[in-house]
């Protein structure tokens, strides 16, 4: 009777009086409708007294679901087995559901889709009827008493390779339901993918985890779960209220055992709490991520710091002066520009550690690069080569501006001591090479490092305190 009905109702060509003629030869189920017809969520000034009015009423798609419903129903109780699986509990999930994804269109002004988004809501497990009608026991053994349905259907797609929700749209199929009922059913376990606005089938998705409010023992963690979706806490209790208000009439028109109640504002409360605890959680736990984040990039400050320059005279290091040279090197070629390097050692140096001590030393070491930040520009590379050996880079210098630049350092040396010890004044010359790119030609910066070196020997060998460029 109920497939000739779905038959009926979806062609087009079929008058009402059809579906109403097959629909008659049920009295109860035609005592039912008339029944649902005159609860105050379809009630109008008169009284609906016969299913032609009930159905009129009621609307041909939730006439549908609601004769499906009630046949299964009586199917599923008349074939029930003990095999651990609750059919109460199914049920009233079922039928909170299909209440609650009413209730939601109609809030979310979804009201031309009200019969399918209740059969889509009201079938949206019925593929755990099927699997646990295939082989009840092992059925029963794989879910347990789970009650998160992600949980199941996980465990139902690993175990069969398909989830009761893709097995109830295979179902719907072949009952003749529509394509959209049956993609709304196969997405029910899915989660809306808009928060601020969203369709019918997102109240079908919505629907099962409505109706655990009332049925799974942490109601409220469940309602701090939808929050995203149902965000407005005045449209949050009003929903709860209309569906607790139609729960009681639906639930005895199908025989099955109405859930308990809840205390609507306490429950409210406690997933209010909920969200107010998990957002401190989230903050504290942003806080110490933020503490460790600032951390880390301390640490790495201190090790890129540690990197590119030498602890003592907080000049660039040698290694990472030679990944600039290697850097200014390619460019210079590139564009054509001028590059020189000017190679200074610092004469006579370890006669100073022998008669002073290597901590005056290391002082005439750090007082000497003080003194090359001074006499240099900004876009001047300095650094310390090794022991008291220092490399100056100077981009867009050509030989005859980098050897006035060493002659003014040299001068200055000349002129100003870099340390007084004990009374003792201590003066340092250097010996310096300068080699120039443009002017010379290098094919790589290791001859050019090889030809500044040459030449600042070149100067020691000549008498020291002096620059050698040629």
């Amino acid at each position: 009777m109920i497939q000739r009905v779905i038959v009926l109702a979806a062609d087009p060509d079929s008058r009402l009086q059809q579906i109403l003629d097959v629909l008659q030869n049920d009295p109860a189920l035609t005592a039912r409708l008339i029944s649902l017809a005159n609860t105050v969520y379809y009630t109008q000034a008169k009284p609906a007294d016969t299913l032609r009015e009930a159905v009129e009423r009621l609307g041909l798609d939730t006439t549908v679901s609601l004769a499906l419903g009630f046949s299964l129903v009586t199917a599923s109780q008349g074939n029930a087995r003990s095999t651990g699986f609750d059919l109460q509990h199914f049920w009233q999930r079922a039928l909170i559901s299909a209440i609650a994804a009413q209730e939601l269109a109609t809030q979310r002004r979804q009201g031309n889709e009200l019969g399918p988004v209740f059969t889509a809501a009201l079938l949206q497990d019925i593929g755990m009827l099927a699997l646990n009608a295939v082989d009840p026991l092992e059925y029963a053994r794989l879910i347990g008493t789970l009650d998160d349905h992600d949980e199941i259907a996980l465990r139902e797609r690993t175990h069969f390779g398909a989830d009761h929700a893709e097995v109830g749209a295979w179902l719907a199929g072949n009952w003749g339901l529509s394509a959209q009922c049956r993609e709304w059913i196969r997405c029910s376990h899915d989660r809306p993918v808009r928060e601020d606005a969203f369709g019918a089938g997102d109240c079908v998705m919505l629907s099962g985890r409505l109706a655990d409010i009332w049925l799974a023992s942490d109601g409220h963690r469940t309602l701090a779960q939808l929050a995203p979706w149902l965000s407005d806490e005045k449209q949050r209790s009003e929903l709860l209220s209309s569906i607790q208000s139609r729960l009681p009439h639906i639930v005895a028109l199908f025989e099955v055992t109405a859930p308990n109640a809840f205390d609507s504002p306490r429950l409210l409360m406690e997933a209010k709490q909920l969200l107010l605890d998990r957002a401190l959680h989230l903050q504290s736990q942003l806080d110490h991520q933020s503490q460790e984040l600032k951390a880390l990039q301390a640490a790495n400050w201190n090790l890129d710091r540690a990197l590119r320059y030498d602890p003592l005279t907080q000049l660039y290091s040698r290694q990472y002066l030679l990944s600039l040279l290697e850097t200014h090197f390619e460019e210079a070629n590139r564009s054509s520009q001028e590059l020189s390097m000017v190679f200074l050692d610092l004469d006579h140096f370890k006669q100073i550690n022998d008669e002073h001590g290597h901590p005056v030393g290391d002082e005439v070491l750090k007082n000497f690069a003080g003194l090359l930040v001074e006499l240099s520009d900004p876009d001047v590379h300095l650094g310390r080569f090794g022991g008291e050996e220092f490399m100056v880079l100077l981009p867009g210098y050509d030989r005859r501006k980098a050897a006035d630049y060493a002659d003014h350092i040299c001068n200055t040396l000349r002129s100003r001591p870099l340390f007084h010890h004990r009374g003792i004044t201590i003066q340092v010359t250097a010996s310096v090479g300068i080699v120039s790119l443009r002017e010379e030609g290098y094919s790589s910066p290791d001859e050019l490092i090889h030809k500044a070196d040459q030449r600042m020997y070149l100067s020691k060998r000549t008498g020291r305190n002096r620059v050698t460029h040629e």
